[in-house]
């Protein structure tokens, strides 16, 4: 699985391969599954659809280890954007970011001013939802910089929430840390292939310490301090595994919540906010879809059969 995540990331991050798969008629399909739209307009459309079946959603505007300015401004004024519009909507402003997409490639000054900028355009248009700047984690090298980031715009007192990985070695400690300040975290598993000194690598070791961080988020301290649980997985058994520690601990429906992405387990999406359950959809948006998309597929080897299907025109 290892080598099959290296390889996905590989292609994801070659600019030949984006520009081909980009310009191809084919692969329309294979985005628009994964994809929430091309334009702000686009996304803001497909979230009030969501909505519509009881779902919520994050957006988040493709694009990723940006070094360049115009890019930066673009990004920046994309999610701005959106921002204002769900505001107008009456949805969640709920935005994803990825520090090196505002910055951190250039110095983490430079992302620490266009994150608290944008940080302050979700509280200016923040309504009575789940309003917050989600920060994204990425590898490991930008773990301990983008925590400083989070720590920084608690400060200010502007709404900021934190992506940790469980797979992590740290986490134990970053989790402490984050439920006695009270914080919104969303839990991953994890899914940069890290060496085995950063993280644990099989599966089952990466199963154990999801669930120990469910335990931590779920406790009856985290409850107290006002942590709000953001689980992203797709894991049935992650999900039932959450639902029986909350039940158990005395927590609340509306106290956490569920987060999957985008055109994956939309089945599953739908049972569990039919039964009541919380779920908010990472929703991605613009144009440089490529690279976000096959790294769903490095996650999941059976979505390559999606891609083979858009590929020839056939229906999945």
């Amino acid at each position: 699985m290892l080598l099959w995540q290296k390889m996905m990331i590989g292609l994801a991050r070659s600019e030949s391969v984006t520009r081909r798969m980009q310009n191809s008629r084919f692969m329309g399909r294979f985005a628009s599954r994964f994809v929430g739209g091309r334009d702000g307009a686009e996304g803001l459309a497909r979230a009030r659809t969501l909505r519509e079946q009881k779902l919520s959603a994050s957006l988040f505007y493709l694009g990723e280890y940006v070094a360049d300015p115009l890019e930066i401004e673009t990004t920046s004024r994309a999610l701005a954007e959106v921002a204002q519009g769900l505001g107008r909507s009456g949805l969640d402003v709920h935005l994803s970011v990825d520090p090196t997409q505002l910055g951190a490639m250039i110095s983490w000054e430079a992302c620490r001013e266009n994150v608290t900028e944008l940080a302050r355009e979700v509280a200016a248009n923040a309504g009575a939802g789940r309003d917050v700047l989600m920060l994204d984690m990425e590898d490991s090298t930008v773990t301990q910089p983008t925590l400083d980031l989070y720590d920084h715009l608690r400060s200010e007192n502007l709404p900021v929430a934190v992506t940790i990985q469980a797979y992590l070695h740290r986490t134990p400690d970053d989790l402490a840390r984050l439920v006695a300040g009270g914080a919104m975290v969303r839990l991953v598993k994890g899914a940069f292939a890290e060496p085995g000194k950063k993280a644990v690598t099989g599966r089952r070791d990466r199963d154990d310490a999801y669930r120990k961080a469910i335990v931590t988020l779920l406790s009856p301290e985290a409850r107290e301090r006002g942590v709000y649980p953001v689980f992203g997985t797709h894991d049935h058994r992650m999900v039932a595994f959450a639902e029986h520690v909350a039940a158990t601990n005395g927590w609340q429906r509306d106290q956490w919540e569920v987060e999957m992405l985008l055109g994956v387990r939309t089945a599953y999406q739908r049972e569990l906010a039919d039964r009541g359950v919380a779920v908010r959809l990472y929703l991605p948006f613009g144009r440089d879809w490529w690279p976000y998309s096959i790294r769903r597929v490095g996650e999941n080897p059976k979505n390559l059969g999606f891609v083979f299907r858009s590929m020839v025109g056939r229906g999945a």
